[in-house]
């Protein structure tokens, strides 16, 4: 099978380069935030730990079935991308977003907010996708 420096491809431009650059970014950039998690974890006394509202175990489960019903089971099976887009942003954004506004009562404010930031991305990234990437989303 012939190179790319045979066929006159530059190599920078090697199919699954930019993906596999970004995601090793990702992966770094994620452990350094881990490590700075784990840091501070260890610096906070326990009476202050409650202050934050450190992450725990079920809001990350919560975010991971989120994530795989979106990505694994709604994606492509009905509605159109910017519709499936904007409803998973807005669902998730109540579901960790929701205390909050209880306690400050303003929950239809909030509500209000997370569908009008829910409309603009979800529009932002299927535009994104289909007129920048040229990607046919479902």
């Amino acid at each position: 099978m012939d190179r790319l420096g045979d066929r006159g491809i530059n190599p920078w431009s090697a199919p699954g380069l930019t993906p596999g650059v970004v995601g090793a970014l990702m992966v770094v950039l994620a452990l350094v935030l881990g490590v700075r998690a784990l840091q501070r974890k260890a610096e906070t006394p326990i009476a202050d730990a409650d202050a934050g509202e450190p992450a725990s175990w079920p809001s990350a489960a919560l975010a991971l079935v989120l994530c795989l019903v979106f990505a694994g089971l709604s994606l492509g099976r009905g509605l159109p991308f910017a519709a499936e887009a904007a409803l998973f942003i807005f669902v998730f954004t109540a579901a960790f977003s929701w205390k909050t506004w209880r306690a400050q009562g303003r929950v239809m404010r909030g509500a209000a907010q997370a569908a009008a930031v829910a409309l603009l991305a979800a529009g932002s990234i299927a535009w994104l996708f289909e007129s920048v990437f040229l990607v046919r989303l479902p």
